[in-house]
């Protein structure tokens, strides 16, 4: 079964190699226009009008074409996000408390699992909203890798096959400025080689290989 994306046509296009077999991921990626179809009426417990999520940025990423099939189309999504936060309004981009997670949904955080979406060939969709908490101004970067997961057990490498990055500003309803979505950026191996001590901390468990 397809999937409708949640964008009409595709930022990106990037390719990647799984298994001996080549394949392409498209990116949807915009500001959030319709927070109906992005679905946050269906999220139990928003303490907030839904309609206040409009100009965000929506981002899915889906497995568009692909040679291999059955176990081979195993794999999974990991997305590491970071946050830098100002305190103040005259404070400096360059001195903002720096923070970093492995994003997972909550109900699943005590499980131990480094994966946001895991399966045959997964689509994934995230959609951030109001993430300031105390902070007067937010810049919001999430790194997006799709990567390879273990058959037998947790001695097999997870192995990066394609990342891209993408994010937001935010600011206090104070400084009077709208979101500012950020270009979606295609990475390449040294950003997921540089969260490898970040991921391996967060998750010893498992084990990740340089790429």
């Amino acid at each position: 079964m397809s999937i409708e994306p949640f964008f009409p046509t595709a930022q990106e296009l990037i390719p990647f190699t799984m298994a001996g077999c080549q394949g392409q991921v498209a990116v949807y990626y915009g500001p959030n226009r319709d927070v109906v179809k992005a679905g946050f009426d269906a999220l139990p417990g928003i303490p907030f009008s839904i309609t206040l999520c409009e100009g965000y940025p929506a981002m899915q990423a889906q497995i568009e074409s692909y040679a291999g099939a059955g176990y081979r189309m195993i794999c999974g999504w990991i997305q590491i996000v970071t946050r830098e936060e100002l305190a103040s309004a005259g404070q400096d981009w360059a001195n903002a408390r720096r923070s970093c997670s492995v994003d997972v949904a909550p109900a699943m955080s005590e499980i131990g699992l480094p994966f946001a979406v895991f399966g045959a060939l997964p689509s994934f969709f995230d959609a951030p909203c109001r993430n300031l908490g105390n902070s007067v101004a937010l810049k919001w970067t999430a790194d997006t890798f799709l990567t390879t997961t273990p058959f037998k057990s947790r001695d097999e490498e997870i192995t990066r096959l394609l990342g891209f990055r993408w994010g937001y500003y935010e600011y206090a309803p104070d400084l009077e400025k709208p979101v500012a979505v950020l270009p979606l950026e295609v990475t390449g191996v040294e950003v997921w080689n540089g969260h490898l001590p970040f991921l391996r901390q967060e998750f010893a468990a498992w084990k990740f290989k340089e790429a």
